[in-house]
């Protein structure tokens, strides 16, 4: 055999090898490196900044639990999402976090009707900017279209960008006008489940549908957060 056929025959060897070396997936290499998981925060190593990290944590949750025991929940919020911000994963700051968010979800409660065949419906709620709010719906109505075989189409207006909302569907707005209910955008609002409020504003709620006259049905929406005054 001549010297170039055996440099091509090693050639072909050393090329099979680096493809069947890159063809195999990441767990089968002997080299490969486990990926690094992120660090978690820790405190300072600097003795006085530590103390002052601790002073900090002993005196706001006093605050925090002062505020509590008179109610007051956002300013106790306040508190307490300073200290997780402050110390991470610290377990009673975010105890007492998950504990007001809990509070400011149910202090105020109300029961709203909706109804198929109608537009907006003003709830009587004011709802409070970065507040959480839970919603339980109960009920049932009718989509109502007499339409032939091309189907309806949709306007862009009534188009939207948030694909969970379909024909059908219990929407939602917080504005500070009804002149506001043109250009609002609509989130959905679904059965034991929570939102936060993007501003405050009055609630309105109704069905997502092109036409409302031909609807049938309605349902029952217990709101429950901190309502604005």
């Amino acid at each position: 055999m001549s010297p170039l056929p055996r440099r091509l025959i090693a050639i072909l060897i050393v090329t099979t090898m680096t493809c069947a070396v890159m063809s195999q997936p990441p767990g089968n290499r002997r080299n490969a490196k486990p990926p690094t998981p992120p660090k978690k925060p820790s405190l300072p190593d600097d003795p006085q900044l530590l103390g002052l990290h601790k002073e900090f944590v002993v005196k706001a949750e006093k605050l925090a639990v002062e505020y509590e025991r008179k109610k007051q929940f956002d300013k106790a919020r306040e508190v307490y999402e300073s200290m997780v911000r402050l110390v991470p994963n610290f377990a009673s700051a975010e105890a007492g976090l998950q504990r007001i968010l809990g509070n400011q979800r149910i202090q105020d409660r109300k029961l709203v009707t909706v109804e198929a065949n109608q537009m907006w419906q003003d709830s009587g709620v004011n709802l409070k900017a970065d507040m959480p709010v839970h919603t339980d719906v109960k009920g049932l109505w009718k989509v109502v279209y007499e339409t032939g075989p091309k189907g309806i189409e949709i306007p862009k207006e009534f188009q939207q960008r948030d694909g969970r909302i379909k024909l059908g569907s219990l929407i939602g707005v917080v504005v500070n006008s009804p002149a506001e209910l043109k250009d609002a955008k609509p989130f959905l609002v679904e059965h034991g489940k929570n939102f936060t409020a993007s501003k405050t504003g009055r609630l309105f709620l109704r069905m997502f549908d092109v036409d409302h006259t031909d609807n049938e049905g309605k349902m029952l929406v217990l709101i429950q957060s901190t309502f604005a005054n």
